[in-house]
């Protein structure tokens, strides 16, 4: 079997009927879907009763939150890859599957996605063909719902749950530090529903929190300091891009800073 999708739900039963539909219209069938529903009191658990014949593997309880919901759906997936597909997330088309599956894929495939809110797109955003530190921590940072993970090395390293909302970056970068090759697919893989919790203003300041610790875990300090100040003079460098005859510094700046962190990423961890 090439691919498990992962979906893990808590009380989000329209988001759920998004899901459900956007999986089981693909014209890839060489997956398996698993539902993880956290004990739903909604009508969740009715729904997934109802189309048991259509899902894999599902189960309805308690659990300890995201991630341990997501190392649940790890536990039980046969196939190849997998990828995690939130409720109220959809792949973005019935032959995406098709055409992620049609590339020779590697360790770790991350693709775009277009952002969501209220059923409307908000933004197209698409990642770098390279990953390098700075990208991993910048912003936006690879999105796992578009990515595609061959599912021992997540079965090896699992979903770090004392991260309750960066658990996905410490993933990536566990990956990224143990010698994983990573693969930039150029397709819009989901549309994101911007109403989850990582989005939600009040855990902003939590994530960069948990953001902080990991790359201490993971990262020399010196290194740490410097991807920081990197990200800060990025952000501080977009003013230019209202200005119509400076736009290609920003350009420019761009590839220093890519640069920059190929340097970093090749003294670390051998990786360009």
């Amino acid at each position: 079997m090439k691919l498990s999708i992962i979906t893990i739900n808590y009380n989000n039963l329209e988001g759920l009927k998004e899901t459900m539909g956007s999986v089981l219209s693909q014209n890839f069938k060489d997956y398996e879907w698993i539902v993880i529903d956290g004990g739903s009191t909604d009508g969740s658990k009715e729904l997934l009763e109802r189309n048991n014949d259509a899902i894999s593997y599902w189960v309805s309880e308690p659990d300890r939150g995201i991630y341990h919901a997501m190392n649940k759906g790890v536990d039980v997936a046969q196939g190849e890859y997998c990828q995690f597909l939130n409720s109220g997330d959809s792949l973005i088309s019935p032959d995406i599957l098709e055409k992620v599956f049609s590339y020779e894929l590697s360790d770790v495939n991350y693709g775009d996605v277009w952002l969501t809110k209220k059923g409307k797109v908000v933004e197209k955003r698409t990642y770098p063909d390279t990953i390098t530190l700075p990208c991993l921590f910048g912003y936006p940072p690879p999105s796992h719902q578009a990515t595609f993970f061959r599912t021992l090395l997540v079965k090896q390293h699992l979903y770090r749950e004392q991260y309750s909302i960066a658990a996905d970056v410490c993933l990536f970068l566990e990956l990224y530090v143990t010698g994983s090759h990573f693969k930039h697919l150029p397709l819009p893989i989901v549309y994101f529903d911007l109403g989850g919790i990582g989005s939600k203003p009040e855990t902003y300041q939590e994530r960069i929190r948990q953001l902080t610790a990991i790359k201490q875990e993971f990262l020399p300090a010196q290194v740490v300091d410097g991807i920081e100040q990197l990200i800060i003079d990025y952000k501080n460098f977009q003013f230019v891009l209202k200005i119509a005859p400076l736009r290609w510094t920003y350009t420019f700046f761009r590839k220093v800073q890519i640069l920059y962190g190929h340097f970093v990423s090749l003294i670390l961890v051998g990786k360009w």
